[in-house]
């Protein structure tokens, strides 16, 4: 978990001159050491629990156990680690400030990295849905992002700021389904949205060449079979 996001803090800076990237690279520093307190709090909760660092271990007594206050605390660590790591607001800025690295950069970052936190709360299942605050936290504030992400999303000019957005919108509403429980779909919406991301950002230089291209042509009025 540490090495990669170190990775990509690298990657980021791979135009270390220039001063938006900078920026984008401190606050993703800054969140993901973050992000790296509470799971380990979380851990450490979980080790004093269940007497193990093994996660399957964790797992399978926590689906036995039931609800507790540790496992709540727990819960709602891992709920606010994936949320950070996803990119969710009110601390989305990260994501949509990092499109300032090279596209390859930004297509890692959207098509595997971003969904980091998914992965880890689908690995701590039974944590999570022993404890109805987590589940409820998390529903609650990834259906809000994921709602204002969307529309803001429609409104942006930059094809990868408007990719990043759409990121923030979709990692949401994957994250209210892994609150309501629907880990087989979410598992679905994770692989998906990788490879229909990654092929986004790949081919994002293209957008320029078809809005060009639509500009050339010149504007053609909408006939009905076109709003049908």
């Amino acid at each position: 978990w540490v090495c990669v996001s170190l990775s990509l803090h690298h990657l980021i800076l791979f135009y270390p001159q220039r001063p938006r990237a900078q920026l984008a690279a401190h606050k993703k520093f800054l969140l993901a050491r973050l992000s790296e307190v509470l799971l380990a709090v979380a851990f450490i909760v979980l080790y004093s629990q269940f007497k193990t660092a093994s996660i399957s271990h964790i797992v399978q007594q926590a689906a036995d156990a039931g609800g507790s206050i540790p496992m709540d605390i727990a819960a709602v660590l891992l709920a606010l680690v994936a949320l950070i790591k996803c990119a969710q607001l009110p601390i989305h800025g990260w994501l949509i400030q990092v499109v300032e690295a090279p596209t390859p950069v930004s297509a890692l970052l959207h098509a595997g990295i971003v969904n980091l936190g998914g992965i880890l709360l689908l690995f701590f299942a039974p944590v999570l849905a022993a404890s109805t605050v987590a589940c409820g936290l998390l529903v609650v504030l990834a259906g809000v992002s994921a709602t204002l992400a969307g529309l803001i999303s429609t409104t942006r000019i930059s094809v990868k700021v408007k990719l990043a957005w759409s990121t923030s919108s979709q990692m949401g509403l994957m994250l209210v389904e892994i609150g309501l429980g629907l880990y087989e779909m979410a598992l679905l919406h994770l692989f998906a949205h990788s490879f229909y991301k990654s092929w986004s950002f790949l081919n994002s230089g293209n957008t320029v060449n078809h809005y060009l291209a639509a500009k050339l042509a010149g504007d053609i009025k909408p006939a009905i079979h076109h709003w049908v």
